[in-house]
């Protein structure tokens, strides 16, 4: 795997690979080896031979969330079908229905997903929730959560007890604290992330479609907050 410079800026060549985990295995490692001399660089990963799939798009996403200080530019596919799915354009084609997680999610477990992530359970210390939509959690949210991944800033992270260890939404990160005790949400805000009261609390569709939880969602969802 190479990295080259031109006037485009910075490119992983990710050619003469046939599996999905092999590239992906080789990128971590590119990057783990180069990062240091990348420094803050936003890199355009160029991919040939492997189908440009919404699932080898959430795979490279994720490898470049493990080295924070590096961003993804994008994907490019050799493949004309596929073309170059850049950051500041739609990815509607490259985006999955949401992902509905209906148990806690334990420190060492890392869920992640590319769309929307709902948790209707709590997240525990050590795990880790990676989305490149919105994430929800009907719980404690105390691990680390990465929303809008790679680089879309105008996602949100929703929970009903807000104490993440550390959070991320695009490329700006915050430290989290233990103090939140009701619902509340964090979003960006001229380029810092900024915590406010989440008043309107509800279930998304993608929980409600499922039986269990269509009576209560028909009345709302009652929340009990401590001040």
């Amino acid at each position: 795997m190479e990295i080259k410079g031109d006037k485009r800026g910075l490119r992983i060549l990710a050619h003469g690979f046939t599996e999905e985990s092999d590239l992906i295995e080789d990128l971590r490692h590119t990057l783990k080896e180069r990062a240091e001399f990348l420094g803050n660089a936003g890199l355009l990963v160029e991919v040939a031979n492997v189908p440009l799939s919404a699932q080898l798009f959430q795979e490279i996403a994720t490898v470049f969330s493990e080295f924070p200080a590096l961003s993804l530019r994008g994907i490019q596919s050799q493949d004309p079908q596929n073309g170059l799915l850049t950051l500041d354009q739609p990815r509607t084609s490259a985006l999955l229905a949401p992902q509905v997680i209906r148990h806690t999610v334990r420190s060492g477990q890392r869920v992640t997903h590319q769309g929307d992530l709902i948790v209707v359970g709590d997240v525990n210390p050590g795990a880790t929730l990676i989305a490149s939509g919105d994430v929800f959690v009907f719980g404690w949210l105390r691990g680390t959560v990465y929303a809008g991944q790679p680089d879309t800033s105008s996602h949100s992270i929703y929970a009903m007890r807000f104490q993440p260890s550390q959070l991320k939404i695009g490329t700006v990160m915050a430290l989290g604290d233990s103090h939140g005790e009701r619902p509340e949400f964090a979003r960006v805000d001229n380029g810092l992330i900024v915590v406010e009261p989440w008043a309107d609390v509800h279930l998304p569709e993608a929980v409600t479609s499922d039986g269990r939880y269509r009576k209560r969602d028909s009345v709302g969802l009652s929340v009990t907050t401590s001040h």
